[in-house]
């Protein structure tokens, strides 16, 4: 009885893993989403507003997925530093970067999930660069941020 218990109990994990990695992948390509549009209403120049509303969707699209990923690989080791971020970018460019960086993030998790069951270690590897480059999205995206608040009050005070 204890050897069934056991076997269920590992059976459940591997799919709940592999669930967290999938949701981390698909808030990772929702977040890429509204970066790029983002993007293209900052580079148009028109509602800065509605890129910034984006842009907060998109914040909390990549907090969900570094959640996600956290669950799935509790005992591996993750980076925790999104490193320098090139300060000299316009909105319209942090927001496509983010944008092409959470894409990478997402190809990289549902890579970990299709090595799952083949190759563990890969798995940890994939999920890590995953990781790595959801911190630089996040860089990006804090910097955009810091950008419109600029403008917002710049705006508040002429």
């Amino acid at each position: 009885m204890m050897g069934r218990l056991q076997s269920a109990t590992a059976m459940t994990a591997k799919p709940s893993k592999i669930g967290h990695l999938e949701a981390a992948a698909s808030h990772h390509e929702q977040a890429a989403l509204f970066h790029r549009e983002a993007s293209q209403y900052y580079e148009a120049g028109k509602n800065y507003e509605h890129a910034a509303h984006l842009a907060v969707l998109a914040h909390g699209h990549t907090q969900h997925a570094m959640d996600e990923v956290h669950v799935a690989a509790k005992h591996a080791a993750t980076p925790s530093s999104a490193g320098a971020v090139d300060r000299d970018l316009t909105a319209a460019q942090h927001h496509a970067a983010a944008s092409a960086l959470h894409t990478q993030a997402a190809q990289h998790l549902r890579h970990a999930v299709k090595l799952f069951e083949s190759d563990r270690s890969a798995v940890v590897h994939e999920t890590q660069l995953g990781v790595a480059l959801a911190l630089r999205a996040l860089a990006h995206g804090s910097e955009a941020a810091k950008q419109y608040v600029t403008l917002v009050r710049a705006k508040d005070a002429s």
